[in-house]
């Protein structure tokens, strides 16, 4: 049985794209989600678990996804908050980390993926503001300050 699985996070790389060959065209995103919780003691949010999710799309919605990216290719760039759609795959993806232990990455077959666009909009702004908000010091006199030369009165 398959569920449908929503998960929200940020792409952790560019998507890897696998052109129609002997295969059908295949578009991978790596997705990063960190559960957050408020901690009632200190009233802070704390992050808790990282989780990675694959989540794959196939054919002509592949191939779609990767015009998209090629078009535009800051809409799916690493880092970008987005929300994919999908049925969790009964196959996750696994193998062996260098301490030989096995791991595993859930996998998501993909039927939409969209940039989080309230999350993106917020970063941005939060970026500007801070960049804005440092005091930029010149030693240049506009050439029109009424109170440039003048000294104070007693």
């Amino acid at each position: 049985m398959t569920a449908i699985k929503t998960v929200e996070g940020n792409l952790a790389q560019e998507p890897k794209y696998f052109p129609q060959g002997q295969y059908v065209a295949r578009i991978v995103f790596r997705i990063m989600h960190t559960d957050r919780k408020l901690n009632p003691q200190t009233n802070q949010w704390e992050d808790g678990r990282t989780t990675a999710v694959d989540v794959n799309f196939y054919g002509a919605t592949a191939e779609r996804y990767a015009q998209t990216i090629q078009q535009q290719p800051d809409a799916f760039a690493k880092g970008t908050a987005v929300a994919a759609w999908g049925e969790l795959s009964d196959r996750p993806n696994t193998w062996t980390d260098r301490d030989g232990n096995p791991q595993a990455t859930p996998v998501i077959n993909g039927t939409r993926i969209i940039p989080n666009q309230l999350v993106n909009q917020r970063r941005a702004n939060r970026q500007q503001s801070n960049s804005t908000s440092l005091p930029q010091y010149t030693n240049a006199v506009p050439e029109q300050d009424p109170w440039a030369g003048q000294q104070a009165q007693a």
